[in-house]
C-alpha cells in the first residue's frame, strides 16, 4: 500500500525486502531502495514512471544488502547512490550467494528464483561519504551517512518536509538486526537523528513512525552491549553470552515471528561479543 507522507513523498510497504520510497523532484523521481524480486521491481518501476512526467532522476540504496539493492539491475542506466564502502561487500555476492538467496523464493512462480540467481549486481555510480545534497529547484534532498546497522548505511533526509527514510538504521515495533553492526557508532547515529528536525521516519519495515521509535532502539542496543560486556569480562564465551544474556522486553514479538527474532537475537549478541573482544585487543596492543 502506497502512503503519501508529504507532497510528492511516498513510501510503499508489502514488499519482501520491506519499505521502498519515492521522492518527486523537478529533476525527476528519486527512488529509495528496490524490491528484491525482479517482477515486483518491474511493477514498481512502472508505477514510478507514472507518478510524474520527467524521467526518473536516481536511486538510493540505504545499504548494500540484497534485500535493498538486488533490484537495481532493472533500472538500467539510472544513476544510483550508495556509500563509498559498498564495493567490498557487494563483491562478496558470488553466484553461490545469489543462489542461496534465490532459494528462499522457490515457492514463487516458475522463473522468479532463477532470475534472482542470475541477477547482475551493480555498484553505485555515485559514492556518498558523509553527505550529498541534491539541490532540485523545488526541494532539497540530503543523502546522509547513518553508520550503525552496517558501516555504509545511508538515509534520505528531506529537511523542509521533516522526513527521513532511515532504512534498517531505525526499526519500528521489532528488534534491530546487529549481525553486521558497528554498535557504538549506531548509538551515535541515533543521537544524531534525535537532533535532526524530523516529524516522520520511514524505517525499512513496518509503518512510518516518529522519533519515539528511537527510545526502545537505543535502549535495546545499550542493554545488549552492557550485558554482553559484563559476561565477557567474567570470562564467558560467545555461546555462553547467547545463552545467558536476558534482555528486557523492549519489543513485543509478533505471532509467527518468534523463530526469526530468536535467530536475529543470537546473531546480534554474537556480533556484539566480537566487537567487545576486538575492542579489548586494541586496548592491549
Amino acid at each position: 500500500m502506497r502512503t503519501e507522507i508529504a507532497a510528492g513523498v511516498f513510501y510503499e510497504g508489502g514488499y519482501e525486502g520491506g519499505n521502498i520510497g519515492y521522492v518527486s523532484t523537478a529533476l525527476g523521481g528519486l527512488l529509495v531502495d528496490t524490491p528484491p524480486l525482479p517482477h515486483r521491481t518491474r511493477d514498481w518501476q512502472a508505477q514510478a514512471l507514472e507518478m510524474q512526467p520527467q524521467p526518473l532522476y536516481g536511486l538510493v540504496n540505504t545499504d548494500c544488502h540484497l534485500e535493498r539493492m538486488l533490484g537495481n539491475g532493472v533500472f538500467s542506466g539510472l544513476r544510483t547512490f550508495g556509500h563509498e564502502s559498498s564495493a567490498k561487500p557487494i563483491s562478496k555476492y558470488t553466484p553461490t550467494v545469489l543462489e542461496q538467496f534465490a532459494a528462499r523464493f522457490r515457492d514463487l512462480p516458475a522463473g522468479v528464483a532463477e532470475e534472482i540467481a542470475q541477477a547482475t549486481l551493480r555498484l553505485p555510480e555515485v559514492s556518498v561519504q558523509d553527505r550529498l545534497v541534491i539541490h532540485a529547484p523545488d526541494r532539497e534532498v540530503h543523502i546522509i551517512h547513518l553508520e550503525g546497522h552496517t558501516p555504509g548505511s545511508l538515509g534520505v533526509y528531506l529537511p523542509a518536509e521533516r522526513v527521513l527514510f532511515a532504512g534498517d538504521t531505525v526499526t519500528h515495533k521489532e528488534p534491530p538486526a546487529l549481525a553486521q553492526a558497528s554498535t557504538l557508532a549506531w548509538l551515535d547515529t541515533i543521537r544524531y537523528i534525535e537532533a535532526l528536525e524530523i516529524d516522520v521516519i520511514v524505517p525499512a519495515a513496518g509503518e512510518a513512525c516518529g522519533k519515539e521509535a528511537l527510545v526502545p532502539l537505543a535502549a535495546y542496543i545499550e542493554e545488549m552491549w552492557r550485558l554482553t560486556a559484563e559476561l565477557f569480562e567474567a570470562g564467558a564465551s560467545r555461546r555462553e553470552c547467547v545463552e545467558k544474556v536476558e534482555l528486557s522486553e523492549h519489543y513485543t514479538i509478533a505471532k509467527g515471528q518468534e523463530t526469526r527474532m530468536k535467530r536475529r537475537r543470537r546473531e546480534s549478541i554474537e556480533r556484539v561479543y566480537t566487537e567487545i573482544r576486538l575492542a579489548q585487543r586494541r586496548r592491549r596492543s
